[in-house]
């Protein structure tokens, strides 16, 4: 075994071979070689070569903590590494000269306070930040070395910094030697976009966003008011939501993604005005007249009643120039391998991909794929519904590197250019649009919530205002759990969750909740709820409109405790049925009820089960008794059918019961529009 190999001789012998990246051949990391007794601070002061890192460490104050009980991840620069980033940022200084400013961000950017092995890296950005509060990007390659003639894995960090020896294990945590320094940005994120517009290659595409002032939009680092900071203060003392499997966020942070065109890209599309001229040439003020060409040829179409009204201000959110890239920022620092949340409730099998659908700052939505034929690859826009040939598109892929993370965001690239254009409202128009509550809330990803690594993490508590999406008062306890483990001892592990992304919202005591849903392009659309029922759920009014001021209740008030069995909802679990969706013919036998009447029947009654893709987070992911499908309290609620103008809408549910302890839940909203559930071809049930 390659990897046993070399990390054995770690700390005695440097191999020229390492130099160039880390071999990775499926070795799990309790095969990593342990240096027992040793500390993080004890690995770094027994090899010479990552002195001057010592210094920095001695110097912030910092590496008392490497010498403490705890579990880190230590990105170890050696002396060139540091010798080289000093001399180019710094010429003429030495350790001992270098501004304490430096020598803290350089300290806090190479320490997480979780333990990361190379075998948790994936594309993208490691979940939990570094001490400097920001987070690391990976890249992971492969590379033929000619030497060993084999390939190899390496991982490079923040785009630059290549591990040069990995996963040496220590008893506090992990120490992973690179050879150059993590380089962590203080800018806010359209100041380091400008800074890195020229060696990256987007000059146009940054041109576009200052010029649409849309760099004015993306500058919110914390709310920092008095009334949330005391707000968060309160909950943080309250024993009610720190004890043991209970969080209150420490900060209320803004984030955002940018996504971006690099210039090659638009010197493969032309002025519609000028047909012999590509968008890019390399003049940013005609190329700018050309881009806003280009979008105005896709917006007009679009929004015809607009066409030539605002072509003449640029930062006027009708602007087709400002429409074209305002859909490419999205309100959540999201990285890469955030964009489409993939946890182990879904069956690909029996659902398809992964996919998320967000809210751009344009206010249109943007449907983004992890696509299992193409290596798991991201898309933005794509169909490839066999139901919808006439609308087949590609899509636009995401590209796995990206801009480094900031104080407020990141940028991705892109491999084509991204537009909402007619293709993409028809796209939408014709399929179901599932948002799960962990997606329609950005607030849940810009404060490390989402994707909370801690297994034993059962609730996260918000106070008042927390959100700008989801309005409550101080009588509600508004929480988010999500179960990331199916299994564990921990007091987050779970095995009979029911939970599309094993995620869920609750309010609970006297709640009265609106939601902000995001616009869908202008028609009738049917909206849902899905959420678990049980015993400690309550009774609430539900009202839905696109004016808050005027808000109609939907009905008669919903008992979210109800579950499938009871006769007002009238479900039969499906291997109870006659199975005429899979011709399953092992329970089928005459007279049965089928699948396709006892949906039909609950339609009649409001309800639908919960979608036929999902499994409950459970020992069992295999047997269809495991499926959402199956399980009793699972519901999806008829909430009202509408016709929608392209604008939010807003869903209230208010408590209207007069039991105590009772909750609201959460799981997902869809809206629906009529082409699917009431089209030539059924929705599918999934």
């Amino acid at each position: 075994m390659k990897r046993n190999i070399y990390n054995k001789v770690i700390g005695c012998v440097v191999l020229a071979t390492m130099l160039s990246g880390c071999y990775d051949d499926g070795v799990e990391g309790d095969s990593y070689y342990v240096f027992q007794g040793q500390t993080v601070g004890d690995y770094l002061d027994a090899d010479g070569k990552y002195g001057e890192f010592s210094t920095i460490l001695e110097r912030a104050g910092m590496k008392g903590l490497m010498y403490a009980y705890g579990d880190y991840t230590c990105f170890a620069p050696t002396n060139e590494a540091i010798d080289r980033y000093v001399d180019s940022n710094y010429p003429g200084c030495t350790l001992e000269t270098l501004p304490d400013s430096a020598v803290v961000a350089l300290a806090k950017s190479h320490l997480i306070g979780v333990r990361y092995l190379t075998s948790d890296f994936s594309t993208g950005y490691l979940q939990k930040p570094n001490m400097y509060d920001r987070k690391v990007q990976v890249t992971i390659e492969k590379e033929f070395d000619a030497a060993i003639n084999d390939s190899m894995t390496v991982f490079v960090l923040n785009d630059y910094s290549r591990i040069i020896q990995a996963n040496d294990t220590v008893s506090n945590g992990v120490v992973h030697t690179i050879d150059r320094v993590l380089e962590q940005s203080s800018y806010v994120l359209p100041d380091y976009m400008q800074s890195k517009c020229e060696t990256l290659g987007f000059t146009l595409f940054m041109e576009a966003l200052k010029q649409t002032h849309l760099t004015d939009s993306i500058l919110r680092e914390k709310d920092e008011s008095p009334e949330m900071l005391s707000r968060l203060a309160q909950y943080a003392s309250n024993s009610e939501y720190t004890t043991e499997g209970n969080k209150v966020p420490p900060a209320r942070k803004f984030g955002y993604t940018v996504l971006v065109e690099k210039d090659n890209l638009y010197k493969t599309v032309y002025d519609p005005q000028n047909m012999g001229k590509p968008v890019y040439t390399g003049d940013l003020q005609a190329d700018l007249v050309s881009l806003f060409n280009y979008a105005k040829d896709i917006y007009d179409k679009v929004y015809p009643d607009d066409k030539g009204v605002y072509d003449d201000d640029y930062t006027h959110p009708k602007n087709p120039l400002n429409r074209f890239i305002a859909y490419h920022i999205l309100d959540r620092n999201a990285s890469y391998g955030d964009l489409v949340c993939s946890t182990p409730d879904w069956s690909v099998q029996e659902g398809g991909d992964f996919v998320e659908y967000y809210e751009t700052m344009a206010g249109n939505l943007l449907r983004a794929q992890k696509v299992s034929l193409l290596g798991d690859g991201i898309y933005l826009n794509r169909c490839d519904d066999v139901n919808r040939a006439d609308n087949r598109m590609d899509g636009v892929e995401v590209l796995p590197s990206g801009g480094s993370s900031t104080v407020n965001g990141n940028f991705q690239f892109l491999g084509s250019i991204l537009s909402y254009n007619e293709n993409v409202v028809k796209m939408l128009r014709s399929e179901r649009i599932r948002i799960d509550t962990g997606v329609l809330f950005p607030e849940l990803v810009n404060n490390d919530v989402r994707l909370d690594p801690d297994g034993d993490m059962l609730w996260w508590h918000f106070p008042e205002g927390y959100f700008d999406d989801v309005r409550y008062d101080s009588q509600c306890d508004c929480k988010y759990n999500r179960w990331p483990q199916a299994q564990g001892t921990g007091m987050g592990s779970h095995y009979d969750l029911a939970a599309f992304r094993t995620d869920n919202m609750n309010f609970a005591g006297e709640y009265d909740v609106m939601l902000r849903l995001p616009a869908v392009p202008a028609g009738q659309y049917e909206i849902r709820l899905g959420y678990v029922a049980n015993g400690f759920m309550g009774i609430a009014q539900i009202y839905f409109g696109q004016n808050t001021e005027y808000m109609q209740p939907t009905g008669i008030p919903l008992n979210l405790g109800w579950g499938g069995g009871m006769p007002k909802v009238g479900m039969i679990a499906d291997d109870a049925l006659f199975d005429d969706i899979h011709n399953d013919v092992s329970n089928n036998f005459e007279g049965k009820t089928t699948i396709t009447e006892n949906d039909k029947a609950m339609r009649n009654l409001g309800y639908m089960k919960g979608p036929a893709c999902v499994y409950r987070v459970d020992n069992d992911r295999v047997s269809l008794r495991a499926k959402l499908v199956n399980d009793w309290w699972y519901i999806r609620n008829i909430v009202t059918t509408q016709t929608l103008e392209e604008k939010p809408s807003y869903l209230r549910l208010r408590k209207v019961d007069e039991r105590t302890g009772r909750m609201l839940n959460i799981d997902f909203i869809e809206i629906v529009p009529k082409s699917v559930y009431n089209g030539a071809i059924p929705e599918d049930r999934n």
